[in-house]
């Protein structure tokens, strides 16, 4: 299996943003906002051509990138029944997802037809899932927030889409500089500034805290980092990275849809699909997908925006090189 997180692999043809789409809904089906998110996150990578060996940093459960290099997973699979502190979600903003089962082992349909050599992550409980894909060569547990354990010049091809959650964005920066060959490039999904007037808490005299914390659950507290375009490009420089390629994908009406979504009521949702008999779950969450496909194929589009007056967008993907 060639080790590259890249589009299709030669010879063969690449899924249509509709397949792409499908396969998200699969596996974060009570999530759709999610899944249409990682779409268009999917289909703007796939435009850059990433070479081994490669670095997935902040990879989470690995399920993002194991999808979008073309893994298949069986539908009776997702990340829902594995979870767990539901009752804290709410009020603690507790991450349901950062627990793990012994049982945890997706039904494979399809291996994915690249790999990544490395993937790295703070969480142990999303790492385990990580190896279960027996996608990653190599797994390594690290809060990105310090000094990365690699040596200088590791890396041809270097991706992360959560660097806006990490506090020493400077330091991480620099780290990537470091760690990425003189040849090799890094990509960077980062979200904008204009995210937090894209959200439901710029009325938050009118809706109340009770309100906003309901529907955000602390996720603003978790950028510590966004800035406009010009405050990325000033980090960039400052660390010692050239800009290649900027392709904004993520618009204000994406990001309005993705504010709320089933967000608040994930957990019910949750509980209620996990207490129902397999077949039971299994023929609702297929007439869910097949509609969720149907009412969120046109907004898989990285340039639509219902908002007719010029709007910064919501998130950005960077190609970057060490200078």
């Amino acid at each position: 299996m060639p080790n590259a997180l890249a589009s299709s692999p030669k010879g063969t043809q690449a899924p249509s943003t509709l397949d792409t789409l499908r396969r998200y809904l699969n596996v974060y089906w009570l999530r759709p906002e999610n899944a249409f998110w990682m779409t268009l996150r999917s289909e703007t990578l796939a435009q850059c051509a990433m070479a081994s060996p490669s670095l997935d940093i902040c990879c989470g459960d690995g399920l993002f990138s194991f999808l979008h290099c073309g893994g298949v997973l069986d539908e009776s699979f997702d990340v829902f029944t594995t979870v767990g502190r539901l009752n804290d979600v709410t009020q603690a903003h507790a991450d349901m997802f950062d627990v793990i089962s012994g049982a945890y082992q997706p039904p494979m349909i399809t291996q994915p037809g690249q790999s990544i050599d490395v993937g790295a992550d703070l969480k142990t409980a999303l790492l385990t899932k990580a190896r279960a894909l027996s996608f990653y060569r190599k797994l390594v547990q690290h809060n990105a927030n310090e000094v990365l354990p690699f040596g200088d010049d590791t890396f041809q091809s270097v991706y992360c889409n959560a660097a806006y959650w990490i506090d020493h964005i400077d330091l991480f920066l620099r780290e990537l500089k470091r760690i990425t060959h003189p040849h090799g490039r890094i990509v960077l999904q980062v979200k904008l500034a204009c995210m937090q007037r894209y959200t439901l808490s710029t009325f938050r005299d009118q809706l109340g805290d009770k309100f906003l914390d309901i529907i955000g659950r602390g996720r603003l507290d978790t950028w510590p980092t966004l800035a406009d375009r010009a405050g990325w490009e000033q980090r960039f420089a400052q660390a010692g990275l050239c800009l290649e390629d900027e392709r904004p994908f993520i618009t204000r009406t994406h990001a309005q849809i993705w504010d709320v979504g089933l967000r608040p009521i994930a957990p019910m949702l949750v509980k209620m699909a996990n207490g129902l008999e397999p077949a039971s779950r299994l023929s609702i969450k297929k007439d869910w997908v097949d509609l969720f496909c149907e009412l969120l194929a046109p907004f898989c589009d990285a340039q639509l925006d219902l908002f007719t007056q010029s709007t910064e967008p919501a998130e950005i993907q960077y190609m970057l090189r060490p200078a």
